[in-house]
């Protein structure tokens, strides 16, 4: 018997999605991941915090890990209808795949959507 195992989805906020996330393998480990936020609210994005939970090719979960990504000096702020690209590293065994939930947004008026 054959079962079709489909990629996890990820889950934006706020009018923050997620475009894509994919896993960085080097030599058959994986030692990160990069993720792309879409601004599709009106307002800037100035900082956003997310869990990745990891899976392998059976779609079974191998850990879970916190994200987070700010502007700064060098950083500008999400504009609407923008995106961004952050890369986290990080070391779970045998995942190959990534899934995104954002779980704070923080715009650059001070207001906070979680």
């Amino acid at each position: 018997m054959f079962s079709s195992a489909t990629s996890p989805t990820h889950e934006g906020m706020c009018n923050i999605s997620i475009s894509k996330a994919y896993t960085q393998n080097v030599l058959g480990k994986n030692i990160g991941y990069y993720v792309e936020f879409k601004n599709n609210a009106s307002r800037s994005v100035d900082a956003l915090k997310w869990k990745a939970t990891f899976y392998d090719n059976f779609n079974e979960q191998k850990g879970v890990r916190d994200g987070s990504w700010s502007s700064g000096n060098f950083i500008s702020p999400i504009a609407p209808k923008s995106t961004a690209i952050d890369l986290e590293s990080n070391w779970v065994n045998d995942a190959t795949k990534v899934r995104i939930t954002i779980t704070k947004v923080h715009f650059t008026d001070g207001m906070t959507c979680d």
